[in-house]
């Protein structure tokens, strides 16, 4: 008994050969997928970092009527707001952390309403110095500690000009190279 011919293109060629061919195609097509090492889907992502601001360990607001300071679930963001009347100043505690074990270098961005004067001192032993190195930045080399304490002060003073109201600055810390 023979197996039946298809054929095709003017060629007779044996039906079990073309059906070998067929699957030893589109095997190998799996395999190249395979080999090749597609990804299909989705792969969540955390990126993290060992200088980070503390909510609830000294992180506040002072000298103002009314006050609120938030910090991002991450610890490198935060929002301070502040009632304050013409020509106060008020005080913005961070109490910050160094997760690493290590000294780092960070650094501090501050975004503020036009007519408010921003500066930056250490409020404790942990943080040596602060360097301003911009209009809005400011870096510092912080020891490890985990001690709660309030690190960096950031005074903001509103012009004489200004009416009293209530104002907010944002901030934003990172780690940078030493």
């Amino acid at each position: 008994m023979r197996g039946k011919n298809l054929h095709i293109l003017g060629k007779s060629i044996p039906a079990a050969v073309l059906a070998f061919a067929i699957i030893l195609s589109t095997a190998g097509a799996a395999v190249g997928v395979v080999l090749a090492g597609r990804v299909t889907g989705t792969v969540g992502a955390t990126v993290g970092q060992a200088l980070v601001i503390r909510q609830v360990a000294g992180t506040s607001v002072s000298g103002a009527d009314r006050a609120l300071v938030t910090v991002e679930d991450n610890g490198t963001a935060f929002t301070a707001s502040a009632e304050v009347n013409t020509g106060d100043q008020f005080n913005v505690n961070l109490a910050l952390a160094n997760l690493s074990g290590a000294e780092l270098v960070g650094e501090l961005t501050l975004v503020a309403p036009e007519g408010i004067t921003l500066d930056v001192v250490e409020g404790g032993d942990v943080i040596p110095n602060a360097v301003r190195t911009g209009p809005f930045n400011w870096k510092f080399r912080m020891n490890p500690s985990d001690n709660p304490s309030t690190d960096l002060v950031v005074t903001v003073a509103l012009a004489d000009d200004m009416p009293p109201g209530f104002y907010s600055i944002d901030g934003t810390m990172k780690q940078v190279a030493k």
